[in-house]
């Protein structure tokens, strides 16, 4: 086989060699500009700040700067209006790309409720007050009546006795009512009182 104009064989393998890396470095340019592009790469979308907005404005306001949305959950909070949102996830001012989730919490307008704890005729007071303040209900002082000393007989919500079992709103102001030691008097029927009245009378 005849080598290239009399060039030594060395020198011919070198240049093969330098065009096969022109070659791979022209490839290597060509994929990573064709990946940039496909990807997008540096450029971002500023996620908008849509916290406390309805979910009709959060929307408009998403979907107008190419991003996408899911609601995720929903939660009670007593400072915003029904449907308004509570939380968004990526935050607000993050960059993402372009089709991007904004994950939505949305406030559901209603005041998550709890069942009352087993306490009346079944609990101390110091008892009782442990369940219903561990359950999140807020408690005002105890009331007390003739009966068993710290012994409870019942809880009042909002001027009514409930029973275990009800639902209450989350966070309720609730009273116990508790005995005080004394003993309970038991007071007769009218038509007894009135019987005994005229015993009495009778005696005198």
């Amino acid at each position: 086989m005849k080598i290239m104009a009399g060039k030594p064989q060395w020198i011919v393998i070198l240049i093969n060699l330098a065009a096969m890396a022109t070659i791979a470095v022209l490839l290597v340019f060509i994929l990573l500009k064709w990946m940039d592009k496909y990807t997008r790469h540096g450029q971002y979308i500023t996620v908008p700040d849509v916290s406390g907005l309805s979910i009709d404005m959060a929307s408009q306001n998403l979907t107008g700067c190419g991003l996408r949305y899911e609601i995720s959950e929903y939660r009670y909070n007593a400072g915003l209006a029904e449907g308004a949102v509570i939380e968004q996830i990526p935050k607000a001012g993050s960059g993402v790309k372009e089709g991007r989730i904004v994950y939505l919490t949305l406030n559901s307008g209603r005041i998550p409720t709890v069942a009352l704890p087993d306490v009346a005729d079944n609990s101390s007071l110091r008892a009782a007050e442990s369940k219903l303040t561990g359950a999140g209900f807020v408690l005002t002082e105890p009331e007390y009546i003739p009966g068993e000393k710290d012994w409870v007989y019942k809880v009042i919500y909002n001027g009514d006795t409930i029973a275990a079992g009800d639902y209450i709103p989350e966070g309720a102001t609730l009273t116990i009512v508790a005995g005080n030691g004394e003993e309970a008097v038991e007071e007769l029927p009218d038509s007894l009182a009135e019987a005994g009245m005229d015993m009495d009378f009778f005696n005198e």
